[in-house]
């Protein structure tokens, strides 16, 4: 368990935290998936937040931010911040990376984007409050993500 935390950057309403980053490119789902993902968010009154750590994350944060309505790219957070950044969030889609597993384990709906490994092996599996999308060269679609994401919120 976390505290969600107070961010002067952060309004007091619903958000989802897209975990767009990780350390293995062949992991990473593509520019227009997650821009796709934030306007269908944004669309349902959900601010997007787009973290980052490394100088070239932060670009890619800042990309997808001019394309998804009211996203919010937040200054560099220490681990402890992101944390209870997520555990204050709606909601976290996130590609297969240790910050997604996180998200899960701290009992916030998660999407587990997989592209590039199989979930059955690496997967989210933190209950009914988790879900596996997309496998070994085979992305999820836009469709998919969001879908699990609206199961996940009892929509």
């Amino acid at each position: 368990r976390a505290p969600a935390g107070i961010f002067p950057w952060l309004a007091a309403e619903p958000y989802i935290v897209l975990l767009h980053a990780t350390s293995q490119q062949r992991k990473l789902w593509s520019d227009a998936s997650w821009a796709e993902l934030g306007r269908v968010q944004a669309a349902r009154g959900r601010r997007c937040v787009l973290p980052w750590h490394s100088s070239g994350e932060r670009a890619r944060s800042e990309r997808l931010s001019q394309q998804i309505p009211g996203a919010i790219v937040p200054p560099e957070l220490a681990l402890g911040d992101v944390t209870r950044l997520i555990a204050g969030a709606a909601a976290v889609a996130g590609v297969d990376t240790g910050i997604t597993h996180l998200a899960a384990a701290l009992g916030v709906p998660t999407v587990g984007i997989y592209r590039a490994t199989d979930p059955a092996a690496t997967g989210l599996y933190a209950g009914a409050r988790a879900l596996n999308v997309g496998t070994v060269d085979s992305a999820p679609s836009v469709h998919a993500v969001s879908a699990g994401l609206e199961r996940l919120l009892g929509n």
